[in-house]
């Protein structure tokens, strides 16, 4: 097997500005809540062409957030930080960052005058702990927050500005694309990593890892971009993410877009036929959007998945244009008097069998009226297996009334793995069968860029 690729280039490498991320709050620590913040900068840092370096976590303490904060600005150009500006005894992001910072928290006039505005538009009185939120750090600057109470602020500490920000994920995403990304393209030089992203289903991690890099070792010899390339793998089960990346070496060489998408002669037949899309869009999307090209309709028959695979779908803008409706299909009885799956077939098969996950394909189609219709029936676990039927049976059924597709598959992993893995088949089979049919006018590979 070939070698796996070298770490990601460092820093100096690259010549890459720096940034940090910084997460304040003991709920992030406690597994309260989930830290979507530190995932969202993450990926705004890699759009802007952006080395995050580090990011960490800490409590609701006064000491750790100056001691998180002062290390932080002593290694990185821009440091990002949220969470901590709510007006609570427990938000002390404020205070924390101008003791950093070496200077004082003054109220102003100003923002407690747009605070006091903010309670009247919302038709409320204003409590007195609210007045911090008007306190601001001297010498910094204040970023508008038109969606909640808690503006945000940078402040210059040294070579490094600190950017800090609501910890509310929907207020922190509005504060970073409208408020610290243009200051960042004004202050920084800022190059877009180019990147390709192959998308698969059903094959293993290594299993592609002996695929892809014998190819794109021999791509590195090509030109001086091309062997700066870094590539890198994310598996979630059942897909991989084989990513292509166009990190610059030491003279600044880096791959273009055009050399990257040049390998898609070489990668996708080797990826074949795990390989149904390159670019950021998912699975669902690109589902939806062949969908709607074709001028299909779907519905759905669910019974181990309980309805995921259609609410995955229905997360998609514009779903509404090709998904018709779904079934629930968990019990026996539902499948006879809603899907018309014969009770004869269920007691000589049983309900995790070829016979009914067809017979549940057909019949959502036939009641919603649908073009296609998938049905998914299987054994989630932990319990309800058997010898014959272990825990990850499932069988999945695609009805177009005029053939009905079969797919039986043995999966790997937890309850939640198992539902989330046949979900995502069942949409890779109406993909499939879109495309094989000649109706979805969308190839495989034809890069998708989400809206």
């Amino acid at each position: 097997m070939a070698a796996r690729p070298e770490p990601s280039p460092s820093v100096a490498q690259t010549g890459a500005h720096v940034i940090e991320a910084l997460s304040i709050g003991d709920e992030l620590l406690s597994g309260d809540t989930v830290n979507t913040n530190a995932t969202f900068l993450g990926q705004r840092a890699r759009a802007l062409g952006l080395v995050l370096q580090h990011v960490a976590t800490v409590r609701d303490r006064v000491g750790e957030i100056v001691a998180a904060v002062r290390a932080a600005a002593a290694r990185c150009d821009v440091l990002l930080v949220s969470g901590g500006l709510g007006p609570t005894t427990d938000d002390l992001t404020t205070r924390a960052v101008a003791e950093a910072g070496g200077v004082e928290v003054e109220l102003d006039p100003e923002a407690l005058a747009r605070l006091a505005d903010k309670f009247r538009r919302f038709a409320r009185a204003m409590p007195e702990a609210n007045h911090k939120q008007a306190e601001l750090p001297k010498g910094g600057e204040w970023l508008p927050n038109p969606i909640g109470t808690a503006e945000g602020f940078a402040l210059e500490l040294g070579r490094c500005v600190v950017f800090v920000m609501p910890g509310v994920p929907r207020e922190m995403r509005s504060m970073m694309l409208e408020q610290i990304e243009p200051r960042l393209a004004r202050r920084l030089a800022l190059t877009p990593t180019v990147r390709r992203v192959y998308r698969l289903l059903g094959i293993g991690e290594s299993a592609v890892a002996e695929r892809v890099e014998p190819i794109v070792a021999a791509a590195r010899t090509r030109s001086p971009g091309l062997a700066a390339t870094f590539l890198h793998y994310r598996a979630a089960m059942p897909e991989v993410l084989v990513i292509l990346e166009g990190t610059r070496d030491e003279a600044g060489n880096a791959a273009t877009a055009e050399e990257l998408a040049a390998l898609d002669a070489e990668l996708v037949p080797a990826m074949a036929p795990g390989v149904y899309g390159i670019g950021e869009a998912d699975l669902p999307t690109r589902v939806v959007l062949a969908l709607q090209r074709a001028g299909k309709r779907l519905a759905c028959a669910e019974s181990c998945t309980g309805g995921l695979a259609a609410a995955m779908l229905a997360a998609v803008p514009g779903a509404s244009e090709c998904l018709e409706g779904g079934v629930v299909a968990y019990q026996n009885r539902i499948k006879q008097a809603l899907l018309g799956v014969d009770a004869a077939l269920l007691a000589e098969h049983g309900a995790v069998s070829e016979p009914v996950a067809r017979a549940m394909a057909e019949g959502v189609r036939r009641s919603l009226g649908s073009d296609l219709a998938f049905g998914i029936t299987g054994i989630a676990g932990p319990g309800g297996g058997s010898a014959e039927k272990p825990v990850g049976t499932v069988h999945i059924a695609v009805a177009d009334g005029e053939r009905t597709s079969h797919l039986r598959l043995q999966l790997r992993g937890d309850r939640g793995i198992v539902q989330r893995s046949a979900a995502l088949w069942a949409m890779k089979l109406v993909w499939d069968r879109l495309h094989d049919a000649g109706l979805a006018a969308i190839e495989p590979h034809e890069p998708l860029a989400l809206e």
